[in-house]
């Protein structure tokens, strides 16, 4: 039903119908205007003909005035009945009378009046507009004409009221009228048949009008329809639909013109389209951050980048705002004025994350700035490298300088004499070596870290039984500890195994290196375990990894200094390090090395409980090895 409705209310309101039916108006309005005047002028001939007909012949009027000068009004009645009665029978004639100047009847055609010959004329008789005329006609010698309907009778009729004069033109030789009251229903009923004959056949042309109407209108409005269909595919997005007008008037013009606006908005759009897909691919792929702000700050475009350095979880969350309040540009006092015009940009730090803010600006050919392009750039690593960079130079130049100034004074002192004292000099010069040789295996550590840092150290890696292999390492420390070769030789270590050493786990890696890995932290669990104590070791596997565990009970780690442990050069308890020789190099060797093996290593430590070290390096699926430590 809706269906219906709406199609009804969409033929009503097409230009198709619209058309046709001013077409159909304008023919009904002249079809109609032309057969008003048809039968207009027709009952006016029938008129005029019914008017012509209801005369009174010049012989028989003469009698009648004759017949009322006569004084004998019997005799003289008798002639007027005679002489009405030459009138005829007329169906038409339905009152014929005479009355002379005193108003009373004197003849009549009609059987009726001629019962009511000598009476006054009154209204009853003839009617008051009748009765008005014969006055009228007696006093003023003007033939009265009237018609009129029957409201008995039901039928129209037309009164002639004729002054009988006997000197013409001279009123008061009036000396009667006479009365003639003809029916026009056969009049009207012509006028009747001809006005019903005339629609009647009227309706067959206006029928016809209508279909040829709406013929021609198709024929107009198809191809307007075909051109409205094309253009609401274009719409739509749909450009391959071509119209198939060919006429060459105005609307084949339209439509050649529509294909050509198709064809150019189909290259328009596929460019535009391409376009649109390099640009949001650059945009995605991006490593910074790009948004697009109208000249008054508010966010139109932003890419993925740009949502995951300020946090933010979807496109809608952002787009909308203003940059201003996303990046707490106010806390540091930057208007989008000054934004707009530094070239270097901004520092910014919403979040916790240091972003360099440079804002490039979008302008019209008018050189109006409609808005700006800015772009957010992750300097929290550049920076933190830079103070890394800064810090390593003093580092290394702190920890070269140290040794150095020692050589040089112990050599200072040789020269100055020492060098004949035998048994100072050969003090002196050992402690000149030590001091050399722990140089010599700072640049060698230094080196190898710049080796790793440049991708150019080769691991030599094999499939190893990490347990047989731990055990070998171990084997060796609990020779060492035996023989009193520690640092702390004064107090008791010992290694405690916590794992099974008859299974065999298989892990990937370079021997020679995972070796000083292992011997690393080993060394500064006996390091910081200045009083002695079990250093225990743990091998954990799951389903991809064989975690290693070294733990000792020493001094331990503050949590301040946690995350820093695996910093080149840095130190917890700087001056015990250097007392034993450490370059602050070591966990960073051992970081590098677990992490190019694809393995991960961390810290677990509380401050005089002590600290536990954890390597995870993947599992190897393999049920033998080629380096058997047995």
């Amino acid at each position: 039903m809706n269906n219906l409705s709406n199609f009804i209310s969409r033929f009503f309101r097409s230009v198709h119908f619209k058309i046709a039916l001013i077409f159909t108006v304008i023919t009904l309005i002249t079809l109609g205007l032309v057969g008003a005047f048809f039968v207009n002028q027709y009952s006016s001939q029938l008129i005029q003909s019914f008017d012509d007909r209801v005369t009174v012949p010049s012989t028989i009027k003469s009698q009648l005035i004759s017949d009322l000068q006569n004084s004998n009004k019997k005799a003289a009645n008798q002639d007027i009945n005679q002489a009405l009665s030459t009138l005829g029978d007329s169906t038409d004639q339905d009152y014929v009378y005479v009355v002379d100047k005193s108003g009373v009847i004197r003849g009549s055609l009609t059987v009726e009046m001629k019962q009511l010959v000598g009476q006054q004329i009154d209204s009853s008789i003839s009617g008051k507009k009748v009765q008005s005329n014969i006055y009228h006609a007696l006093s003023s010698s003007k033939d009265y004409v009237r018609r009129f309907r029957s409201k008995s009778l039901g039928r129209r009729y037309e009164t002639l009221t004729i002054p009988l004069e006997s000197k013409p033109g001279d009123r008061s030789s009036t000396v009667g009228v006479f009365v003639y009251t003809a029916s026009m229903e056969s009049i009207y009923e012509s006028i009747a048949n001809i006005t019903n004959m005339f629609v009647g056949a009227l309706f067959i042309p206006l029928l016809m009008a209508i279909m040829i109407g709406f013929w021609m209108v198709h024929l107009l409005t198809r191809p307007i329809t075909e051109l409205a269909e094309q253009t609401e595919q274009i719409t739509k997005g749909n450009y391959s639909i071509k119209n198939s007008i060919k006429s060459k008037d105005e609307i084949g013009i339209l439509a050649t013109q529509i294909n050509d606006l198709s064809d150019t908005i189909a290259s328009e759009t596929a460019t535009s389209n391409m376009e649109s897909d390099r640009l949001n691919s650059l945009l995605s792929n991006m490593t910074d951050g790009v948004l697009a702000i109208t000249r008054d700050g508010t966010i139109t475009v932003i890419n993925q980048a740009a949502l995951d350095l300020l946090h933010i979880p979807r496109t809608d969350k952002a787009v909308g705002k203003n940059i201003s309040d996303l990046l707490k540009l106010v806390d540091k006092k930057i208007t989008l004025r000054k934004l707009f015009q530094s070239i270097r940009g901004f520092v910014v730090e919403p979040d916790g994350v240091t972003l360099n803010v440079v804002a490039s600006l979008v302008r019209r050919q008018s050189g109006f700035i409609s808005g700006a392009v800015v772009v957010l750039r992750d300097v929290t690593r550049q920076l933190k490298l830079e103070d890394d960079q800064k810090n390593f130079v003093s580092n290394v130049s702190h920890e070269l300088r140290t040794p150095l100034t020692s050589v040089n004074s112990y050599i200072e002192t040789l020269q100055e004499g020492a060098l004949t004292q035998r048994k100072i000099a050969r003090e002196f010069l050992g402690v000149a070596h030590d001091e050399t040789q722990r140089m010599i295996h700072m640049i060698n550590d230094l080196l190898e870290l710049s080796r790793m840092d440049q991708g150019r150290t080769k691991m030599d890696t094999e499939a190893v039984n990490f347990t047989k292999f731990i055990n070998y390492v171990l084997d060796r420390f609990d020779v060492m500890f035996k023989q009193g070769h520690s640092m702390h030789s004064d107090n008791h270590y010992k290694i405690i195994r916590n794992y099974d050493q008859k299974k065999s786990c298989y892990v990937e890696i370079d021997s020679d290196k995972f070796m000083q890995v292992v011997d690393n932290v080993i060394n500064n669990a006996i390091n910081y375990s200045p009083d002695g104590g079990n250093i225990e070791i743990g091998i954990n596997e799951t389903d991809d990894s064989i975690i290693l565990s070294i733990k000792d009970h020493g001094l331990g780690i503050p949590k301040k200094d946690l995350e820093n442990v695996f910093t080149r050069f840095y130190r917890v308890d700087k001056s015990r390090a250097r007392k034993q020789g450490g370059t602050g190099l070591g966990l960073a060797i051992s970081k590098e090395v677990v992490e190019a093996l694809h393995g991960k290593i961390r810290v677990e430590s509380t401050v005089n409980v002590g600290t536990t070290f954890f390597i995870s390096l993947p599992k190897v699926d393999t049920s033998s090895s080629r380096f058997d430590f047995s």
